[in-house]
């Protein structure tokens, strides 16, 4: 069944069923308004990569290796292109390489359902699907180098480093597996509500921990040699009468500055927590189930309602907000040079001025840009609901 995400209260709503019961009339959100635009962006070549996402839920992300810019499809595309031509370097069909066969389960026809990544590290790209798999290829020419069976779906980027991979499955299992031959090394299991949204927290390794949110509104970490968790830190509190109403995941990717980690949970609260230790340094409440970024001094994050805004990471003090853009169902910010980037459901790139927050600039795409672009140098790598890859430049 097909999952799009249309806003904060339907994906909770949908998220047992996997399908969405709203219509385009149900929802409402700001038409776009003329701008003073001090940027112009510019696509600087597209390509196109199998037949995209769909109207599922993902969050399906290209990943930059060196020369190449790597994506993939949902239903078992992986392709590398030149990052600076847009050039193709090489395109293949994992599930040709897994050995599908037409009489097997894994057929030509039936979709590898590609959700978490993609991720590089240790020369390997990652990646995982909806139906347990973690998968390591080469960037170099797309070999496949190992795959790994893991419990529950894959729904989030895997971490890289340390000579680990490490996955957090919608089932709750934070599982570590060896870079190398992709052996299953340790599993810690935590709590999942019978009611959560659709998605996990990515994790990341540092400091021989790896940090990761939960469906129980908490962040926490797992020492990398033996998979104990080590410490965590609450960030919401069910509250409310229903389940809906209960729900608190932290579905942010952990971000590490300085000292401090930064994580956001939905019905809860945005917080910097102490990365030694998993003391609570500051909290402030803003609700979200997207990833923030941290660039130039400030935290960024895109609220359930679609508003952008900008704390002070010292002190978690807002700097500014911008609600221009509410109920266009944005995607996570990312800092871009001088501006904050989103994009949203029509079709649009925004550009917010990284110091006040005020839109600076606008790019009309052919297709929704369901995932935050991803910086690399100069530019920006989005790609789009409908399989499109575009390199942008300002």
């Amino acid at each position: 069944m097909k999952f799009l995400k249309l806003t904060a209260v339907a994906v909770a709503a949908t998220v047992l069923s996997g399908c969405s019961i709203f219509g385009d009339d149900e929802i409402t959100y700001k038409e776009l308004q003329p701008i003073n635009a001090t940027v112009t962006p510019k696509v600087q070549w597209t390509q196109e990569v199998g037949e995209g996402v769909g109207d599922f839920f993902s969050r399906l992300n290209p990943v930059v290796v060196r020369e190449q810019v790597i994506a993939a499809d949902r239903r078992g595309v992986v392709a590398a292109f030149d990052r600076n031509s847009g050039q193709p370097v090489w395109r293949v069909d994992v599930r040709t390489l897994l050995g599908g066969e037409e009489e097997g389960w894994l057929f030509p026809e039936e979709p590898l359902r590609i959700s978490g990544g993609l991720t590089s590290g240790g020369n390997r790209i990652f990646f995982g699907t909806e139906n347990g798999q973690v998968i390591a290829l080469n960037p170099d020419n797309g070999e496949l180098l190992w795959q790994a069976e893991v419990k529950g779906e894959v729904l989030a980027d895997p971490a890289v480093g340390d000579g680990f991979v490490v996955i957090q499955t919608g089932s709750g299992n934070i599982v570590g597996l060896d870079e190398r031959t992709g052996e299953e090394q340790w599993t810690l299991r935590t709590e999942v509500p019978a009611l959560t949204l659709r998605g996990t927290s990515a994790p990341i390794i540092t400091n021989g921990g790896a940090l990761f949110g939960t469906a129980t509104g908490k962040l926490s970490v797992a020492v990398l040699e033996n998979g104990q968790q080590a410490w965590e830190a609450r960030l919401a509190i069910p509250k409310g009468a229903t389940e809906l109403q209960r729900l608190i995941d932290v579905d942010s990717k952990p971000v590490v500055y300085g000292s401090a980690v930064y994580a956001i949970a939905y019905n809860g609260q945005v917080a910097s927590v102490e990365l030694n230790t998993g003391r609570v340094i500051w909290q402030r409440e803003y609700s979200s189930f997207q990833n923030i970024d941290i660039g130039g001094g400030r935290l960024y994050l895109t609220d359930v309602d679609d508003s952008v805004y900008a704390l002070d990471p010292q002190g978690g003090v807002e700097v500014w907000s911008n609600n221009d853009l509410s109920g266009r169902e944005l995607t996570a910010p990312v800092r871009y040079k001088n501006t904050v980037v989103v994009g949203d459901r029509f079709g649009y790139l925004h550009f917010l001025n990284a110091s006040n927050g005020e839109l600076v600039g606008r790019l009309e795409m052919d297709d929704e840009a369901y995932v935050a672009p991803v910086v690399s140098g100069d530019t920006l790598y989005v790609q789009l609901r409908d399989g499109s890859l575009l390199a942008v430049g300002i």
